[in-house]
């Protein structure tokens, strides 16, 4: 039986963003469009002049406003949905090129994208419905012996219902996790194939997931510690760097964004490091999996044909 080495695949996303930064870069940026655009309209909106008066006069932004901003989040979602399949294709497939290139960043907008978009919105229906009937069955049977249980026992059985509901998640996650890239391997839907791959290695992927979880922390915690340091070092440049920072932060935020001119020249300054970790997190979501398929599936012997290959393919 072919198997994969889980901590090959937890590394894959390093080596992937160490063969292609500028790809990783690219695919941050285009992952961040649905919240520029987001943001981009509420503060638009925010300084129109009518706003500004309803605020004086009400001392709220009024109800307008809320569902304004209701109603563009929810285009916000759509086009999250819209961007992550195109982002998760690519990654995709620039795992399974290994070290060929592509002009376009492996970014398309095909059918394979839309596959990706529909698979996902499976999976979230059927995880959502699944978890409902766990719920149920739990209470139900939880209501059927929780009298006769003395409260250790109580304990010991709602611990092991969760530890139960836990794992059972973790195995329908691991084993979903693989209908995305054997689709875009095979250029179909392929959701039988894909679900069939992950059988006798469905813990060996709850494995992997419990990694990529221990990975993705630690690299989160890293990246705030580095964002914290950079807000200092900047807001010392503009602000200063006294006491008026440890005693007042409030009041020392306040003074540095009165500043206007820095904002221009720190958002060009971050905008790059932000794109690459949105970059590697898209990377850390989608490459190990890639891999996974990958390592697999008996057409990965062979380069795999996809419409990185056939620009036909896309529209």
């Amino acid at each position: 039986m072919r198997s994969f080495d889980i901590m090959e695949a937890v590394a894959e996303p390093f080596r992937q963003a160490g063969r292609r930064p500028l790809a990783t870069i690219v695919w941050g940026l285009v992952g961040l469009l649905p919240t520029v655009i987001l943001f981009a309209l509420v503060f638009s909106f925010m300084g129109h002049g009518a706003l500004i008066d309803a605020v004086e006069t009400q001392g709220d932004f009024g109800p307008e406003f809320g569902l304004l901003v209701n109603a563009w989040a929810n285009l916000a979602q759509v086009l999250d949905l819209i961007v992550g399949a195109v982002v998760i294709a690519a990654v995709t497939r620039a795992t399974f090129a290994v070290r060929r290139k592509d002009a376009a960043f492996f970014l398309r907008l095909g059918w394979d994208e839309f596959r990706v978009a529909v698979i996902y919105l499976l999976i979230v229906v059927l995880a959502v419905v699944a978890l409902a009937l766990i719920m149920l069955i739990a209470v139900a049977v939880g209501a059927s012996v929780w009298s006769l249980l003395s409260p250790p026992s109580r304990m010991l059985f709602f611990t092991a219902m969760i530890i139960g509901l836990v794992l059972v998640s973790l195995w329908f996650a691991g084993r979903a996790s693989l209908l995305i890239p054997t689709a875009i391997l095979h250029r179909r839907l392929a959701i039988e194939e894909g679900w069939k791959m992950g059988r006798g290695q469905s813990w060996r992927l709850v494995g992997l997931l419990i990694m990529l979880f221990i990975v993705m922390l630690a690299v989160a915690l890293v990246m705030m510690l580095v964002a914290v340091l950079v807000a200092l070092a900047v807001g010392a440049l503009v602000g200063g760097m006294d006491w008026t920072m440890l005693e007042d932060p409030e009041d020392w935020a306040m003074d540095v964004g009165s500043d206007p001119w820095i904002w221009g020249p720190v958002a060009a300054l971050i905008l790059i490091p932000v794109a690459w970790v949105q970059g590697f997190f898209q990377l850390l979501g989608s490459a190990p999996f890639a891999h996974v398929v990958r390592e697999l599936s008996t057409a990965a012997d062979s380069t795999p044909e996809t419409t990185a290959d056939n620009p036909d393919e896309s529209v």
